[in-house]
């Protein structure tokens, strides 16, 4: 189901394919500014304002303030009611005053059923109708002034953004669930085997709660899984319905989520969620960005700024180079522009962040990953939280959203592994699921903490070993199926778990990179260029990323202040390299000496080329 959801949401298309204006970088405030203050963000390179259109009404002065000062619109909050009703404004009260009451709720009367019926249900056909009417009356009224995107909702989940609860268990939910159910297992007979359960009929069926899961002994968690696994796809559908009625008022519409969560609970699952939509706001914990890309290439990805300063400046430019599009500003007091429209430092900073990106932008819009995939499932880090809730703290509901921000083993492993391959300049492609057609072409597959492998993965697997690929571990993969039982056996026994690939000792060490790079090359899959420090060794605390065809190399800090200040560039065999910026090095080169700045990157352009007699220039 997974695959033929991932091929119909494809099948849609982005709707945004010929919207020039995001060929450029957009800038975009979000605050309220008088008309003065308006038409000084507009000189200083902001492209766009936010307009509210909570519940899908507009108030026209605002709209209007921006279009006259030369900006272009976006609208905020339409459907947030629907998307984020556990996370929202209300006057008096705070954004999770719902959400706060259901776990009160719970506290007080833990088997009350009411705990955990979404209000309102994604699988409401009532609340869909009426939030598709919303969008579609207001994309189409709206046409006319372009608006740069319809956002559906801030900071949206199926709970508490990506707190875990066991939404939805409702009547609505349960019919939708079980029939679902249907299509997955067939027969009530081949679902009691997976679950260990003895339904009689359909109708009976229920998933157990996060409460029982934690009692299991037979590490059996395939009911629960696949309620959560649901949930995951459902929460996707109703932010696709919401998307369609907006591509349905304006086929020119694109349709938004803000405040997209860390990799986890709420319905962030990003290889169902980012090709609902046409473009995300994202808060970038967990690899979230580059897992969004990765899953969505189409995507229009957005980031807010909160800050100034060389921090903030390194973090535009590195959400730049994972495939960022604009940023929405948040300037509570005035940092940006004063009334009258003067800049002030903040807005400084931002227009000369924004004239330099102009240059490179079209050139980093193109991402050339190796012949080496890293598999992200969200089966795994079900299991991975569920296990280790049963080792330590079993109060699972007494966990915030906030929380769930705490690194896991699943976050860890894969976090580690990113950061030393882009160290090496090698981009991996991320996937979240392990098919045939996924890893064509690929010559290495990373397993971070893959504990949890569908039946039809560990085919794949195999027959890409069979034909000669490479499958690197840091743990026993596979020891759950796709559903979340346990197998009986290990389906990888031979698995080769090198030392290099675990998330231990510290994510920059030069050894661990030398034995790492040394994997890459055995398997036919090695490094495009060798990135080392001024010892000799290979570089640590940078980031190498390819673009264009492997035509244009970055280099950036790993983070701010804290990369090497020069790195020298292999290549094997020499290559025309050609500093962007006209700095560094320019002319045929078997070693270049770079200077790497503490916040922007250095972009080279990378291309053929052989050397008089066939030898390259010396270091």
């Amino acid at each position: 189901m997974k695959l033929v959801l991932a091929l119909l949401l494809a099948m849609a298309g982005p709707a945004f394919a010929a919207d020039a204006r995001w060929d450029q970088y957009q800038l975009i405030m979000w605050q309220k500014h008088p008309a003065a203050a308006l038409g000084g963000l507009a000189a200083l390179g902001f492209t766009g304002a936010k307009v509210t259109a909570v519940g899908g009404e507009l108030d026209l002065a605002e709209r209007d303030a921006p279009l006259a000062a030369g900006l272009g619109i976006y609208l905020e909050n339409v459907a947030t009611d629907f998307y984020a009703p556990y996370h929202r404004y209300t006057v008096g009260k705070p954004v999770t005053w719902l959400f706060d009451a259901a776990r009160a709720r719970r506290r007080a009367a833990p088997e009350d059923p009411i705990v955990f019926h979404r209000d309102p249900s994604l699988s409401d056909p009532a609340w869909l109708a009426r939030v598709a009417e919303r969008v579609e009356r207001l994309a189409r009224a709206e046409a006319p002034r372009r608006p740069l995107f319809l956002n559906l909702g801030d900071e949206s989940g199926i709970a508490d953004l990506a707190a875990a609860w066991d939404f939805d268990r409702g009547p609505l939910a349960l019919a939708a669930f079980r029939a679902w159910l249907q299509t997955e297992y067939g027969s009530v007979a081949a679902l009691n085997r997976q679950w260990g359960t003895a339904f009689a009929a359909w109708d009976a069926v229920e998933p157990e709660t996060t409460d029982t899961a934690l009692t299991r002994t037979d590490d059996n968690f395939s009911s629960w899984n696949d309620h959560k696994a649901w949930m995951d796809m459902t929460f996707a559908q109703a932010v696709r319905a919401g998307t369609d009625a907006a591509h349905r008022g304006d086929p020119a519409a694109l349709a938004a989520l803000e405040g997209a969560q860390v990799p986890g609970w709420g319905g962030y699952d990003y290889t169902r969620l980012a090709p609902a939509v046409d473009v995300l706001e994202i808060y970038d914990i967990g690899q979230s960005l580059d897992l969004a890309m990765a899953a969505n290439p189409a995507l229009i990805a957005l980031r807010t700024s909160f800050n100034a300063g060389p921090r903030e400046v390194h973090a535009l430019w590195r959400n730049v180079l994972h495939g960022g599009r604009g940023t929405i500003v948040w300037d509570e007091t005035d940092q940006v522009v004063a009334p009258d429209g003067t800049p002030r430092p903040r807005g400084r900073e931002l227009q000369a962040f924004v004239q330099a990106v102009a240059p490179v932008f079209e050139a980093v819009r193109s991402p050339a990953p190796d012949a080496v995939a890293v598999l992200v499932n969200q089966a795994s880090f079900r299991a991975r939280w569920l296990l280790d809730r049963q080792a330590g703290d079993r109060d699972w509901a007494a966990r915030d959203a906030e929380r769930e921000y705490d690194d896991t083993a699943w976050r860890a492993s894969r976090r580690v592994l990113l950061e030393r391959l882009a160290a090496l300049g090698t981009m991996p492609r991320l996937i979240g699921e392990a098919r045939a057609e996924a890893l064509d072409g690929t010559r290495v597959l990373f397993l971070p903490h893959a504990i949890a492998l569908s039946d039809a993965e560990v085919e794949a697997i195999r027959a890409f070993e069979a034909r000669g690929g490479t499958v690197l571990a840091d743990t026993e993969p596979g020891l759950f199926d796709g559903h979340l039982k346990r197998r009986a056996a290990l389906p990888f026994p031979n698995v080769k778990r090198p030392e290099a690939v675990r998330p231990v000792g510290e994510a920059y060490e030069p050894g661990r990179q030398q034995a790492l790079a040394a994997l890459l090359q055995e398997a036919g899959a090695p490094p495009r260029v060798a990135v080392h420090g001024p010892d000799g060794l290979l570089a640590t605390g940078v980031e190498a990323r390819w673009f264009a065809n492997g035509s244009v190399l970055s280099l950036q800090a790993a983070q701010p202040f804290g990369g090497p200040a020069e790195v020298n560039l292999r290549f094997d065999p020499p290559r025309m390299v050609r500093d962007l910026s006209g700095a560094g090095p320019d002319g045929l080169v078997e070693w270049a000496k770079v200077q790497i700045g503490p916040v922007a990157p250095v972009l080279l352009r990378v291309g053929e080329g052989t050397a008089p007699g066939g030898a390259g220039s010396s270091r």
